[in-house]
């Protein structure tokens, strides 16, 4: 029953996403632009009041190398849902290094916590379904600013929940049936906190620019299409704009908003 229900999201997110696209080669299509922006002030006002509190609070508790370990584990959890994403682009080379990556940071890592195929050279990857969308042509479709997770894209939000569907985590089940809630309650508080934390700066950036909200809809744009071409974006405008790249590792995001032309 659940395999059938993942494939009708499969079925569904390219039926989806494939209807919907920019008017324009390099367009962003923003045409619940209203709707995103009072997303983006909502979770601005979330953020101000219990995130960013939290996450400084967390850098001042905690050692670097604390805050390391659990960016580690977390990453290292992630694989599994990276590697079957590489499968499914067709990257045999991406494949073999995830694999290998959690292999050995499963084992000599410490579950993870040490992050030892860097180590060793072996290059990392964060893959996600709606990248592997993008790689099979699927457009993005509407821009889409999600309560508390942020900036997004018709196809990516659709990718979350096959990526969901991935992860072992989500699929095992103990004798404890509290034993499951609390692994993924944790899981995910966690990740929120330890990425937040990492992006204090980075939001602080975008707060500084004169619109936010269309910076971070050009930038969360020119940064999807570049992980689709697994490769970085030569001579791009916003370089110098915040990277969100990491709100990915566990389905977090941030957001922002103007009532100028759409990109």
């Amino acid at each position: 029953m659940k395999f059938q229900a993942v494939a009708a999201l499969a079925v569904l997110t390219v039926s989806a996403c494939a209807t919907t696209q920019p008017s324009q080669s390099g367009e962003v299509y923003d045409p619940w632009e209203g709707w995103n922006r009072k997303v983006y002030g909502f979770n601005e006002v979330v953020d101000k009041a219990a995130l960013e509190p939290v996450a400084r609070a967390y850098r001042v508790a905690t050692p670097t190398l604390f805050r390391e370990g659990v960016n580690n584990v977390l990453s290292n959890l992630r694989q599994p849902v990276v590697f079957v994403n590489t499968v499914l682009q067709g990257n045999p080379d991406a494949s073999g290094e995830t694999f290998g990556r959690f292999l050995i940071n499963s084992t000599a890592g410490v579950a993870g916590i040490f992050d030892v195929a860097s180590a060793l050279g072996v290059a990392k990857h964060d893959e996600d379904f709606g990248q592997t969308l993008g790689v099979w042509g699927v457009e993005p479709g509407p821009y889409i600013i999600l309560p508390v997770m942020g900036p997004s894209n018709l196809r990516d939000f659709m990718g979350r929940g096959v990526d969901n569907a991935f992860d072992p985590l989500n699929w095992t089940e103990f004798e404890d049936r509290d034993l499951d809630n609390e692994i993924m309650v944790t899981r995910t508080v966690v990740g929120a906190i330890a990425t937040r934390e990492r992006l204090i700066e980075t939001i602080e950036t975008l707060r500084d620019q004169p619109e936010p909200y269309i910076a971070m809809r050009r930038n969360y744009t020119s940064q999807r299409q570049a992980a689709i071409r697994n490769g970085k974006i030569e001579d791009d405008p916003y370089k110098d704009l915040p990277d969100f790249d990491d709100f990915d590792e566990f389905g977090f995001e941030e957001e922002s908003g103007s009532d100028q032309p759409q990109d």
